[in-house]
């Protein structure tokens, strides 16, 4: 599909791990690859990839989540896009900034965002698993 249309095919967002990614790659089957860091086995898992989209002359344009994301796309040298959603942002105090239709890396200390109260009722400090 992607070497019979004009109109740039990207796929992957769904992928869980670099294996994965690597046959898409190998077989030319998009032009931009969809890592999502978390699924893929965390950021080296992912900076591998963005290494092999960029070795093999493929976009990278991460998926969810843009927190993370933001500042993995801002380290590759083939990023065109970070997907933004909106509907994440109850989790943080902070709000990416966009600028020009582009997101700002944030300068602020580690992601650049911290979790809302909301956030933080929305979890817990334990678990317990395997009781009946």
């Amino acid at each position: 599909l992607a070497r019979a249309l004009d109109t740039p095919i990207a796929t992957g967002e769904m992928l869980a791990s670099v294996a994965e990614h690597e046959r898409l790659i190998a077989a030319r089957a998009c032009d931009i690859i969809q890592p999502d860091a978390p699924r893929v086995g965390g950021i080296t898992q992912f900076l591998r990839l963005a290494t092999l989209a960029d070795q093999a002359g493929l976009d990278l344009a991460p998926h969810f989540p843009m927190e993370i994301h933001l500042h993995l796309a801002a380290a590759s040298p083939r990023e065109p896009w970070v997907e933004h959603f909106d509907w994440l942002n109850p989790l943080f105090n902070e709000r990416l900034e966009t600028r020009d239709g582009r997101m700002v890396v944030p300068e602020r200390r580690g992601l650049g965002v911290t979790f809302s109260h909301q956030a933080r009722a929305w979890t817990t400090d334990t678990a317990e698993f395997g009781r009946a």
